[in-house]
């Protein structure tokens, strides 16, 4: 039995070296300019009132979106993460209210504002795809 433990603990382990082998920085260029600037939009009209339009909350129970708020919510999570756990709890008065486009949209947005390059693919809205970018500052 202990030999079988074993065998199976370093299959996981071996799996989880995989997984990271696979995983790409945001810094990559995950997103497009376009992407952005749609998030952009549906950030101002949907999440604005409580973030602030410059990603500083005007909400004292939100978190802002940038600086040490960044820092502290988003770096080393994935993007699959904050776009799990953004399209399950916002916007605060009607959760999972919007499309998934739009969400990853918006995370597209948050990633560009906190310094992370535009690329040439559209980020999905695909949790194999965001589970395996790890968000990364400027």
């Amino acid at each position: 039995m202990k030999r079988f433990s074993t065998v199976v603990f370093l299959i996981a382990i071996g799996g989880l070296s995989m997984a990271r082998a696979i995983e790409r920085p945001s810094s990559s260029g995950v997103f497009t300019e376009a992407q952005a600037k749609n998030g952009e939009r549906i950030y101002r009209e949907r999440c604005a009132k409580c973030h602030g339009v410059d990603l500083l909350a005007t909400d004292p129970d939100a978190p802002d979106l940038t600086g040490e708020g960044f820092k502290m919510d988003w770096l080393g999570q994935t993007v699959g993460d904050r776009f799990k756990y953004i399209r399950t709890a916002m916007p605060d008065d009607a959760p999972g209210s919007l499309d998934d486009q739009s969400y990853v949209d918006i995370v597209a947005f948050v990633l560009q504002f906190n310094g992370n390059p535009p690329g040439k693919e559209k980020l999905p809205p695909d949790f194999a795809v965001l589970d395996q970018i790890v968000i990364s500052g400027r």
